[in-house]
């Protein structure tokens, strides 16, 4: 089966949608994974947009995520295949696509703004503890070929810089909040660093991909024996 891989499109819906159709009549591309600041508005939400091939989407850091909640409290996610073959992949969730299994964990820390956080609901764009313990017994139960997220582990080497100008937000909207700032020159999520870690210590669970977004740049690194591409 073959996949492509689409990055942080903000909402870009047409533009993707012309994408994945000459991904499909060129290279015969059957689904596509997209990473995360995919664009779950309301206001801006499809119409009647439908994607050429299935979509399987997670959630950024950019997302309406009260919207989002009631949605999939609603069953509208469901409803989503049908009428935009779209496919939203909550936070630990795992999909057998072809011969491999995916295991997908949206959502990030804001750096410039504060965070959303409705615990009371469960509403964050950020990854709680209790969604990486969850991911971490579906990952581990289904032996995963993939791991998709938005963001990266941090403090682990994968080498992604933190841009200086965040500096005085970083320490206002994380530090001060009491969330744990990642490494400038090596930035990232502390939750996906604690489901890395986690992995790491159970005989052959590491993954041997890892492909994230959020950062709109193009960068690889190998870490033991997993390939990080954003």
């Amino acid at each position: 089966m073959r996949v492509v891989l689409v990055g942080d499109i903000h909402k870009e819906f047409l533009s993707m949608i012309d994408f994945l159709s000459m991904a499909k009549s060129n290279f015969g591309v059957q689904a596509a994974i997209q990473v995360g600041d995919f664009g779950f508005f309301e206001n801006d939400f499809f119409g009647d947009l439908y994607f050429p091939i299935p979509v399987y989407a997670i959630d950024g850091n950019h997302e309406d995520h009260e919207w989002l909640h009631r949605c999939v409290n609603d069953g509208s996610v469901q409803r989503w295949q049908d009428a935009h073959n779209l496919i939203y992949q909550p936070r630990g969730s795992v999909v057998r696509m072809g011969s491999s299994n995916i295991g997908f964990i949206g959502g990030a820390l804001h750096v410039d703004r504060e965070q959303e956080s409705n615990l009371g609901s469960g509403i964050t764009n950020y990854i709680q503890r209790t969604q990486s313990e969850m991911a971490l017994r579906n990952f581990t139960a289904n032996h995963l070929d993939l791991i998709v997220s938005h963001s990266c582990p941090s403090g682990i080497g994968i080498g992604m810089k933190s841009n200086a100008l965040f500096a005085s937000t970083v320490a206002q909207y994380l530090e001060k909040s009491g969330f744990t700032a990642s490494p400038q020159n090596d930035c990232g999520e502390a939750e996906l660093k604690f489901l890395w870690d986690s992995l790491n210590q159970r005989e052959n669970q590491t993954p041997p991909h890892w492909v994230f977004g959020h950062f709109h740049v193009f960068h690889k690194a190998m870490i033991g024996q997993t390939q990080f591409i954003c």
